[in-house]
């Protein structure tokens, strides 16, 4: 009987030792598992962390590459419009270069025209050069012997000149004076001290004729002498020197005027 009850006993202290085990593996598996779990909760909030990181970079790098376009876009517009720009100027001072020739062109036609008979007598010559026009007028049409003051013939004459340069408003209209090498005789140097002063005379008696008789705007004429620095012949000879002693009227570009 006792053999029995110690049995019985060992069989139940074997028993609970199996349960207790099972209990704590269970236990420590649970553990095990609650670990796992939280372990993957704290990967999956930082996956989910490094996903809206990268949401995050991929649409400032989106917003980046997008305001770049847009910079370019506007750049190639600027550029695009500044090359039209420069386009329509350039083809607005070509025209204006044309309209200036063919407005230099008919000046000159005209004046050939009106002094064909001065042209031939070899009393006027008319050039037309790179965008410049100039009337020579030997002085002898113009003045009298060491005179200043326009005569009846060069009166004709000038009039003929300005009726064609009243038209002119797009150029400079200059008047020079211009004299041969020979000084000053001395019953003139009470007038004129020398040939700087007679060609500037000379100059401003033309300016002022056209001013007064013909209605050329001013603002477009300006006066020169040179005296005798600018030949055109040699002094050597009358010939040389008859051609020298000259009134250039000269058309230029015009300046900015000043206003």
């Amino acid at each position: 009987m006792k053999k029995l009850i110690l049995l019985l006993s060992l069989m139940i202290l074997t028993t609970g030792c199996v349960t207790a085990s099972k209990y704590r593996m269970k236990v420590d598996e649970a553990a095990k598992n609650q670990s796992q779990t939280q372990q993957l909760t704290i990967d999956k909030a930082a996956l989910e962390k490094q996903v809206a990181d990268l949401q995050e970079n991929n649409k400032k790098l989106t917003d980046a590459l997008s305001a770049t376009k847009n910079k370019k876009d506007q750049m190639i517009s600027e550029l695009t419009q500044e090359n039209q720009d420069q386009a329509n100027k350039v083809a607005a001072l070509e025209k204006e270069k044309e309209d200036s020739i063919n407005s230099l062109k008919k000046t000159y036609d005209n004046l050939v025209k009106d002094m064909e008979t001065e042209i031939k007598q070899g009393e006027v010559q008319i050039t037309q050069l790179q965008g410049k026009l100039t009337v020579n007028m030997v002085d002898k049409i113009l003045f009298n012997s060491g005179e200043a003051e326009v005569n009846r013939q060069g009166k004709d004459t000038l009039s003929k000149v300005g009726a064609i340069l009243k038209n002119v408003t797009d150029k400079q209209i200059r008047i020079e004076g211009h004299t041969d090498n020979i000084p000053i005789s001395k019953e003139l140097q009470q007038k004129y001290a020398s040939n700087w002063e007679l060609s500037t005379a000379r100059a401003t008696h033309v300016a002022r004729y056209l001013l007064e008789t013909t209605g050329i705007d001013a603002k477009l004429l300006s006066v020169s002498g040179y005296a005798d620095t600018r030949p055109v012949d040699t002094n050597a000879t009358p010939e040389g020197r008859a051609k020298n002693r000259r009134i250039e009227i000269v058309l230029v570009p015009l300046d900015k005027i000043s206003k």
